[in-house]
């Protein structure tokens, strides 16, 4: 018989199967490459830079970005309790006619209540305690000057902010005061009235009336 190339028969014991078999080379694979125990070790001292370098980062770069945001939060919060003050300075001045002269007078004011907020006064959230800056009635000429526009027009130069002068609470010896300032040096990273530094934030009476104003006035030029 001839050479059989692909398929060949038989019989098995009783049951008739058939027995397929095929000639063609099975394949062998490739022995793998083993790698020196020097690369293996290059490896493993190449991740331990790099992993050193992802941690010197993150311990560089998330407590800088997390004191940011925490110094914003605070901001906000100051400028938010500054509000809530000149707001009860002023119904106090509307009531009474006149402005307070300590801070015991405003907080302790109970019909009506003229400030919003814990009973014994909102606290400066940079430090959590009692010791806001008190703005003197004195400084209403400077607050009134910075209140105005330009004198060449809503586009005209803009003067820079000063100093707002205040006083420590402790260091109060009395007198009418028109609002208050966190205790706080340097620069800001929220922008008051134009002012970028805290010894230049600014938010009293003077400013809440030029916005009662300034409302009033939109609102009769609207419905006028």
């Amino acid at each position: 018989m001839g050479h059989r190339t692909a398929v060949g028969r038989a019989q098995g014991a009783g049951n008739g199967a058939q027995v397929v078999s095929s000639r063609q080379p099975i394949p062998v694979p490739r022995r793998l490459r083993s790698v020196p125990s020097s690369e293996r070790g290059f490896t493993l001292a190449a991740l331990i830079v790099i992993l050193t370098i992802m941690m010197i980062f993150v311990a560089y770069t998330v407590p800088r970005q997390w004191s940011t945001v925490m110094q914003r939060e605070r901001e906000q919060q100051a400028i938010w309790a500054m509000h809530q003050y000149a707001r009860g300075i002023h119904e106090f001045n509307r009531v009474h006619k006149t402005y307070p002269v300590s801070m015991q007078q405003l907080v302790e004011a109970r019909q009506p209540r003229f400030l919003r907020g814990p009973k014994d006064g909102i606290p400066d959230p940079f430090t959590g305690q009692m010791d806001w800056l008190l703005v003197p009635a004195t400084a209403i000429t400077q607050q009134q000057n910075r209140a105005l526009p330009p004198p060449n027009g809503p586009g005209g130069p803009q003067q820079p902010p000063t100093t707002t002068p205040a006083l420590p609470m402790k260091d109060y010896a009395g007198g009418p005061f028109i609002g208050v300032r966190p205790p706080k040096t340097g620069k800001s990273l929220i922008v008051l009235n134009g002012a970028d530094s805290y010894e230049q934030w600014t938010y009293t009476d003077v400013e809440l009336k030029a916005e009662i104003d300034a409302r009033q006035a939109a609102a009769a030029v609207i419905y006028h």
